[in-house]
């Protein structure tokens, strides 16, 4: 059997869709958005300048996010993404043929195999016959320079937009993992919630996501205390004003978050047998996604987990890359890719 001319893999995450392609690199990574006109059903915009009219349509126009917790929530509107971004990015090269085209999709750890074959006929409806799907923290390992296929124990944790996976690695494949439903959009959240409870203000969640990419931290010295002045609605008049938010508030949101995910850290630590707990005390803790990036964070997990906490070098594009391997052997255990 010839070995198929592309190979492609997709992270398709709550936040941002990347996809790798053989050859090219990444040559898809925006946020997870469509919009359309409802009339008609055509999308009128994908990726950034869907994520620009959150909140701010009118009666004709749809905007989606049809990713939720890492789970397909709009199957609908995820396959025209998709057929979207097959259309402007692959398909115009001569060498996509879908019957010589390999895909691997990523998904979070605790996926139903339910969940994950929606993932897979999704893609199998593009006419590819060979479509494969891994764990998130699986390819995320290998994007942040872990050599997963040795006997060495590694762990990850991959703090996304939907969801945190957590996940110990050796031998080419996972050992223990967990998933939680806390993680970027959460994080939003409790800041729109603070915010709303505190200052009596109501803001958006792509306001609140300004808030936090302004002002997250979890250090408690805070000698040049940050704040941001943002746009909402005063609830006390009912009318448009704004309040200034100040880095400490942030922090505090964000701590209590952070400390149930550190507890779920510690659940799997628990679970992890003794010879790969001894190769993590040696190794530490890496850290992939957006969440990865909060100032602080690496700190804080080591105080609260007793271990070295590392960030990987590009949490933000670690998984996609990482399926440029797995792709390799398609995802094959304890056989390393060759280059």
């Amino acid at each position: 059997m010839a070995r198929p001319t592309l190979n492609i893999g997709i992270d398709l995450g709550t936040s941002n869709t990347l996809v790798y392609s053989s050859g090219r690199g990444v040559i898809f990574n925006e946020p997870t958005v469509v919009s359309f006109d409802i009339e008609s059903g055509d999308i009128i915009a994908i990726g950034n300048d869907a994520k620009e009219m959150l909140g701010k349509t009118h009666d004709k126009i749809r905007v989606v996010r049809p990713i939720e917790q890492g789970v397909i929530a709009d199957k609908d509107s995820t396959i025209k993404m998709l057929e979207y971004i097959f259309e402007h990015q692959l398909m115009q090269f001569e060498n996509f043929r879908p019957k010589n085209t390999m895909v691997l999709i990523c998904c979070h750890s605790d996926l139903s195999n339910i969940e994950r074959k929606a993932l897979q006929d999704i893609i199998l409806n593009f006419g590819i016959h060979d479509v494969f799907v891994q764990e998130e923290v699986k390819a995320g390992a290998i994007g942040a320079g872990i050599d997963i296929y040795t006997p060495e124990g590694a762990m990850i944790i991959d703090i996304g937009g939907g969801s945190t996976d957590i996940g110990v690695l050796a031998l080419g494949d996972i050992v223990v993992s967990n998933s939680i439903k806390m993680a970027g959009n959460h994080f939003d959240e409790e800041i729109r919630k603070f915010i709303k409870k505190k200052h009596n203000f109501e803001i958006g969640l792509l306001t609140a996501e300004e808030v936090k990419i302004a002002l997250a931290t979890l250090r408690d010295d805070l000698q040049d205390e940050k704040e941001i002045s943002v746009a909402g609605r005063d609830l006390k008049r009912g009318l448009p004003s704004r309040v200034t938010v100040r880095q400490s508030e942030v922090r505090d949101v964000l701590k209590k978050c952070f400390n149930t995910i550190a507890s779920q850290i510690l659940k799997v630590l628990e679970v992890t047998p003794p010879e790969l707990a001894a190769d993590i005390i040696e190794s530490g803790i890496v850290l992939n996604g957006g969440g990865a990036q909060i100032d602080g964070l690496s700190e804080y997990l080591e105080e609260l987990c007793q271990l070295d906490v590392l960030i990987s070098p590009e949490p933000l594009t670690a998984i996609v890359k990482g399926t440029k391997d797995l792709l390799k052997n398609r995802g094959d255990y304890l056989i390393a890719p060759s280059d």
